[in-house]
């Protein structure tokens, strides 16, 4: 077993990668909302999509996924930096 430390770690694929997640993570809690306001309104779609428009929709995406991408930069070279004089977060790798 060796013990190993993560210094740097790449800012942009990071964020590209966080941001995918939490896309995935996000539809599918939109999803399981979805489906307990169309249950709730008793199967009524058109009800169900009352609180729907084009523009709010992709203005809500469009802002989560801007903030998700520059808070995870952010926060990338931030660790960066600490990761200078802190060490890192260290790791055992096994030899198998």
């Amino acid at each position: 077993m060796s013990t190993r430390h993560i210094v740097r770690v790449n800012p942009l694929h990071s964020s590209i990668l966080l941001t995918v997640i939490y896309t995935i993570a996000a539809l599918t809690v939109f999803l399981i909302g979805f489906l307990f306001t169309t249950i709730s309104t008793g199967f009524n779609l058109k009800q169900a999509f009352a609180g729907f428009t084009a523009e709010a929709v992709w203005s809500a995406v469009a802002i989560n996924l801007v903030l998700v991408f520059l808070g995870s930069f952010l926060l990338t070279l931030i660790y960066n930096f600490l990761a200078k004089y802190l060490g890192g977060i260290e790791i055992t790798l096994d030899d198998d």
